[in-house]
C-alpha cells in the first residue's frame, strides 16, 4: 500500500502515514487484484451430439475484462499517488558555490551600517542563497492515476494540474552537467496551449518522461503490485 499524500510505501493496516503523518483511516483504496478474472480452463467445453462445434460456449476474453476493471479502478474519484518527482540536490549547487561571497557581503553590510536599513540590505544580498533553498524543500511534483500536479514557489505559489491526457509533448532539458549527475529541468505543453511548464532539478528524468509518455502501462503495472 502506498499513501495518497506522499507516495511513500506503509503497511496495509496502518492508520497514518509514518513519514507525512497522513491520516489513512478515510483514504485506503484496495489494490487492483485479478481474483474475479477467471481463465480459459474454467470455461467447459460443450458439445452437441452431432459435433456440432459452432454450439461451443465462447471462452471470456480475458484481456478486455482486465482493461474494464483498470479503467473502473483509475476512474475513481480518489486519485492514487503512483510516482513522486523528486529534486535533484544539484538544485543547492549554485547556492553552495556563492555562499562564502555573499555571507561576506552580508556582514560588510550589516557591521557597518548597524541598523534596520543595513540589516534589510544584507537580507537582500542574501536572497539569491536562501531563495534556491526554500525553493529545494517547498517546490513538489507527483504524478497519479489522473494527472500530474506541480506546486512551486514560496512567496507566490503556483499550484499546476495538468491531466495525463491533456499533456500534449513532454521533453527533458539536459547541460553537459546534468548528463554526468543525472538530473534535467522537465518541460510539459498541453493540448490547445503554447504555454510551457517547466520543473527545474529533477532527479532521474528518463524514468520521469517515459512515465509522462506512457501513462497507462505505468500505472497499470503500479496497481497490479
Amino acid at each position: 500500500m502506498f499513501c495518497p499524500n506522499c507516495g511513500k510505501r506503509i503497511n496495509d493496516f496502518d492508520n497514518f502515514c509514518k513519514y507525512c503523518g497522513h491520516d489513512l483511516r478515510n483514504d485506503r483504496v484496495e489494490s487492483y487484484t485479478e481474483n474475479n478474472i477467471y481463465s480459459n480452463s474454467d470455461v467447459p467445453f460443450q458439445k452437441t451430439d452431432y459435433a456440432d462445434y459452432s454450439s461451443i460456449t465462447p471462452a471470456p476474453v480475458v484481456e478486455e475484462k482486465q482493461e474494464e476493471e483498470l479503467s473502473q479502478t483509475v476512474s475513481d474519484d480518489d486519485e492514487i499517488v503512483v510516482y513522486e518527482i523528486k529534486k535533484h540536490y544539484m538544485a543547492l549547487f549554485w547556492p553552495c558555490v556563492f555562499s562564502p561571497v555573499f555571507i561576506a557581503y552580508f556582514w560588510i553590510f550589516y557591521v557597518n551600517i548597524p541598523s534596520i536599513l543595513g540589516f534589510l540590505i544584507a537580507l537582500v544580498v542574501l536572497m539569491p542563497i536562501v531563495y534556491p533553498i526554500l525553493r529545494y524543500f517547498s517546490d513538489r511534483s507527483v504524478i497519479t492515476t489522473q494527472s500530474l500536479h506541480i506546486r512551486q514557489g514560496v512567496f507566490s505559489v503556483e499550484d499546476i494540474c495538468v491531466p495525463l491526457k491533456k499533456i500534449h509533448l513532454v521533453r527533458i532539458r539536459r547541460s553537459f552537467l546534468g548528463r554526468m549527475a543525472d538530473y534535467g529541468h522537465l518541460i510539459i505543453e498541453k493540448e490547445n496551449s503554447d504555454k510551457e511548464i517547466v520543473y527545474r532539478y529533477i532527479q532521474d528524468p528518463e524514468d520521469v518522461e517515459f512515465i509522462l509518455r506512457n501513462p497507462k502501462s505505468y500505472i497499470e503495472e503500479y496497481l497490479k503490485q
